[in-house]
């Protein structure tokens, strides 16, 4: 930490519970990405779809992508023709672009479309489920294998499947399936069968009563994860999720109907090396967010309560990545409920805790039904981790400092490892003021980058080019709490400028804030007392120390601007003659009181150096209000609200 001769600093912090961090001596330094996130929230120039994305898988540094679109065209802005790609597209998942690999699903009546993909252990063979009746016109029935190195279908996979596949596994030589379908191979197979890599009916059942919308193969190759809409698995209760046998279908694990609700769907599934995590959707439920379930006993970890649709989950280094609609996950001190129908659609979570984690790009509803991403896949090339997202969007966070999708880009966009391009938000609401001489408090709001929630700041005095302090904070878009910095170097009299930056580990750095200015000479304040009147039953606040006639001194209250300050409002003190109540308000309209006894001074709106919070509250039963310090009111049962700040 730089001082000169004289500085020395005080750091407050207004919001209890803000969650930064200050170093003893040393300023700890950001992080390019604020871990345990291993990528940057800069969305990369991708090839687009002029369509859904509905499922996606990676091998190799290609990244497949499957849907219901018909082409593939440049990133928006940029020029070039249109490809044609009939539901299908393979992309170099380091440059966004389309490779040679030209596949077309298609189907002689209606619409085909792809809503799964997955790829072989040995990365040599991709397999595609959905509604389609051929591929580069060789028939198949709603299932396909193709060969990677060719880009042909395996003419050797054919298995009959009789509706849409939605979901599947490889492993083991043996390929899972989940759907609408109830007969594969000409035999009863209700939403969920195998088959072998040579399109054989394996004996494996899983029968469900209802639909079959996710699968997953555990690590070990030992059991099956099953997800989707159904209420049982083989005849047993088991309500959406289901962990079964990889060899027979036999139960491993049941979840009866009680551990997720009667609405509740799950559209995902992905693993690591310890656990599984799911995404869910619901109507009228707290469990439409993501659970995280441990693999050695299959119980659950954690569960968040967001609310709106999670469609796709992906799990990299320890971060549960999800793609959803979601509007409302304070129940994890995550952002409220979303003005205006708005959703945040890309999080992040540690998988081993729920906790929002400092990553929140986003896109936008786009078409269909409206809920973004759906589908996500990691991929890696020349030592670079990239993070693929497709869905229905039609737009995707232009900055890092867009609060919304505000950049024209379809169903593709994808994130890298690094390197991190974006700065954070210039810091806001910067002030200045001095409440005693010789001192200056400069209080500005946190900064917030999509990728990064610990940011340093950087505090620079007229004009200088050297920082007079600097300070590191954690902050979210929607938790942004105010920093104060006392300046201790400054002379009673004389008039300082402060101009303020936030920048990420990467030293991205933001624009210098709009300069602000104060004088070393302290506002002039006066002290504020609260009076009781016995006779009546009447509170009354007065800066005169005589009570103005009231019987009884209560204390002071604190001490508040005597002229207009800096970050402070007017208060007033008003009377209703009719029960002989006296009120302290800032409203300059008394709330609706018909006398306006006067200005009492000013008091602070946001917390200032050596400030607390005066509380007005009011007893029902005898009409009286009162004005004090103590946020349980002293008793009185009605809390009207925070005035604001008094000096101690």
């Amino acid at each position: 930490m730089r001082r000169s001769r004289r500085l020395t600093a005080a750091l407050v912090l207004s919001l209890v519970g803000a969650g930064i961090g200050i170093g003893a001596g040393v300023v700890p330094k950001a992080s390019a990405v604020t871990p345990p996130v291993g990528f940057t929230a800069d969305n990369l120039p991708t090839w687009q779809t002029n369509g859904i994305v509905w499922a996606m898988a990676q091998a190799n540094g290609v990244v497949f992508a499957g849907g219901t679109f018909s082409v593939v065209r440049p990133p928006a802005g940029t020029a070039g023709p249109e490809r044609k790609a009939l539901n299908f597209a393979a992309l170099d998942a380091a440059t966004g672009k389309p490779t040679s690999c030209d596949l077309s699903f298609t189907i002689r009546e209606g619409t085909a479309t792809v809503r799964a993909l997955a790829v072989s252990k040995d990365k040599k063979t991709l397999y595609a489920g959905g509604r389609f009746g051929a591929v580069n016109g060789v028939g198949v029935s709603n299932v396909a294998a193709i060969d990677i190195a060719t880009c042909r279908p395996k003419t050797s996979f054919r298995p009959v499947v009789n509706a849409t596949v939605r979901a599947l596994a490889v492993a083991n030589g043996s390929v899972y399936l989940g759907g609408d379908f109830t007969s594969v191979a000409g035999q009863a197979r209700r939403y969920f069968a195998s088959v072998t890599t040579s399109g054989a009916l394996r004996p494996w059942k899983a029968d469900a009563d209802e639909t079959g919308r996710a699968i997953e193969v555990t690590p070990d190759g030992n059991n099956v994860l099953l997800g989707g809409d159904f209420f049982r698995i083989n005849g047993a209760d088991s309500h959406a999720l289901a962990v079964v046998d990889s060899n027979r279908g036999t139960p491993t694990r049941n979840y009866p109907l009680g551990f997720f609700a009667a609405l509740v769907v799950v559209k995902d599934i992905t693993t690591d090396a310890t656990g599984f995590y799911t995404a869910s959707e619901a109507v009228g439920s707290q469990d439409e967010g993501r659970s995280a379930i441990s693999l050695s006993d299959f119980r659950q970890r954690w569960r968040d309560p967001c609310k709106g649709a999670t469609q796709a989950v992906e799990v990299h280094k320890g971060v549960v990545y999800s793609g959803s609609h979601a509007h409302d996950c304070s129940g994890i001190d995550g952002f409220p409920e979303q003005a205006n129908g708005l959703r945040q659609h890309l999080l992040a979570q540690s998988v081993n805790a729920p906790a929002l984690l400092g990553w929140t790009p986003d896109t936008n509803n786009g078409l269909g039904e409206g809920v973004g991403p759906r589908a996500m896949t990691t991929a890696s090339k020349n030592g670079t981790d990239y993070l693929w997202v497709g869905g229905e969007f039609t737009k995707v966070t232009g900055t890092s400092t867009s609060l919304y999708a505000d950049k024209p880009q379809q169903g593709l966009t994808r994130f890298a490892s690094g390197p991190d391009t974006g700065a954070p938000s210039v810091p806001q609401e910067v002030s200045a003021s001095s409440t005693r001489s010789g001192e200056i408090d400069v209080r500005w709001k946190s900064s917030f980058d999509h990728d990064d929630s610990k940011l340093t700041y950087r505090v620079y005095r007229n004009g200088s080019s050297t920082p007079v302090h600097t300070v590191t904070g954690s902050s979210m878009y929607w938790k942004r709490p105010q920093l104060t910095f006392t300046d201790t170097d400054v002379t009673p009299g004389s008039t300082y400028t402060y101009r303020i930056t936030a920048s990420d580990g990467s030293r991205n750095t933001s624009a210098l804030s709009a300069p602000v200015t104060a004088s070393g000479t302290a506002t002039a304040h006066v002290a504020l007392y609260r009076c009781y009147n016995p006779g009546n039953g009447d509170h009354l606040d007065t800066t005169s120390p005589n009570c103005e006639g009231y019987p009884n001194k209560d204390g002071r209250l604190g001490h508040i601007p005597a002229q207009q300050a800096p970050d402070a409002v007017a208060l007033y003190r008003c009377y209703n003659p009719r029960n002989g109540d006296h009120l302290t308000t800032t409203n300059p309209n008394c709330e609706g009181y018909p006398n306006k006894d006067g200005r009492l001074g000013f008091i602070y709106t946001t917390q200032v150096s050596g400030s607390i919070p005066l509380y007005r509250c009011y007893n029902p039963g005898n009409g009286d209000h009162l004005t004090t310090t103590s946020p349980n009111c002293e008793g009185y049962p009605n809390k009207d609200g925070r005035l604001g700040y008094v000096i101690r």
